[in-house]
């Protein structure tokens, strides 16, 4: 699994986590709708200021999003 399905799967968990429709997520992120199913789906590579504005509008810091990620970097 490559790292941008990782993140999309930690991005849907954590909208469902929060009882968040995409529809919610995307309005309260002020994103699109298809930039949030873009994220979810892993299409396209996420940036780091998309990451950013699901993780305040999941009121969680991007710390604490990437913190379950436990890579080991030689």
């Amino acid at each position: 699994m490559n790292i941008n399905e990782h993140i999309a799967k930690r991005i849907l968990a954590l909208r469902k986590e929060k009882s968040f429709t995409a529809e919610k997520l995307a309005w309260t992120a002020e994103l699109s709708k298809s930039c949030v199913s873009y994220a979810e789906k892993g299409i396209k590579d996420t940036k780091i200021s998309t990451i950013n504005a699901i993780c305040n509008a999941l009121d969680i810091t991007l710390a604490e999003f990437f913190k379950i990620f436990d890579y080991k970097i030689d």
